[in-house]
């Protein structure tokens, strides 16, 4: 029992530091005032005694219109990592300097930060993050959409001390959004760090070949209508 905690304690640090931008992704461009709240829980494929699972991270975000069908602001805050006495949460902007139109996607540009700690002086981290995802309209149910995060290690360590040799950390991911305005589902799959070999890693996953980490996620978004002048 106290080993099983011990693993899960470790792995939602380990994993936590690979989910730095929020899995909901707002298509849909917000009016000046306008909010909307979000919530997604899944994770990447990890080992948990003899089967691979999906953690299962619940994360919740806030989404408000800041410039008329153009500009939103995000906020994202981990609440299983909460449970182990981490602070896990990001902030964003999230531009859109064009929306889809027939078979050319749309596109949003999203600079933010991550932010990680226990509370100790020593394990603050802090963390800038540029995610870019192109969206197409199918119809005015279901959008695709793809993209990637860039997240970027400004620390000298590793979590366990050791020298950071990799500064520049990669996430691919695609999914489809379905549903109407106010209520809307999401279906996210993701590779983190494709590009980096998966041995010395704390935990096992399920990659493809040697390299990368696959993970999964499922998440709402509920719209609110516009603040009334």
């Amino acid at each position: 029992m106290i080993v099983t905690k011990l693993f899960l304690f470790f792995s939602v640090i380990i994993m936590g530091l690979l989910c730095s931008c929020s899995s909901i992704r707002q298509l849909q461009p917000l009016d000046k005032g306008q909010s909307a709240v979000s919530a997604s829980l899944g994770g990447p494929f990890t080992q948990v005694g003899s089967v691979y699972i999906p953690l299962p991270l619940l994360s919740i975000g806030y989404n408000r219109g800041i410039v008329e069908k153009k500009l939103d602001i995000e906020t994202g805050f981990n609440f299983t990592q909460a449970l182990f006495g981490i602070m896990d949460i990001d902030a964003s902007l999230n531009y859109r300097p064009f929306q889809p139109e027939h078979w050319i996607p749309g596109l949003i540009v999203s600079p933010g930060f991550f932010i990680m700690t226990d509370f100790k002086p020593e394990s603050f981290r802090f963390y800038p993050v540029l995610c870019i995802t192109g969206f197409w309209k199918i119809n005015e149910y279901f959008y695709i959409y793809s993209g990637i995060e860039n997240w970027f290690e400004l620390s000298k360590k590793r979590y366990d001390g050791n020298f950071q040799k990799y500064h520049w950390l990669k996430t691919p991911y695609i999914g489809f959004d379905i549903g109407k305005r106010k209520l809307r589902f999401q279906f996210e799959t993701k590779i983190y760090t494709p590009d980096l070999k998966n041995t010395g890693r704390p935990t096992k996953n399920i990659g493809f070949g040697e390299h990368g980490i696959l993970g999964i996620f499922f998440g709402w978004i509920y719209t609110f209508a516009k603040d009334k002048k």
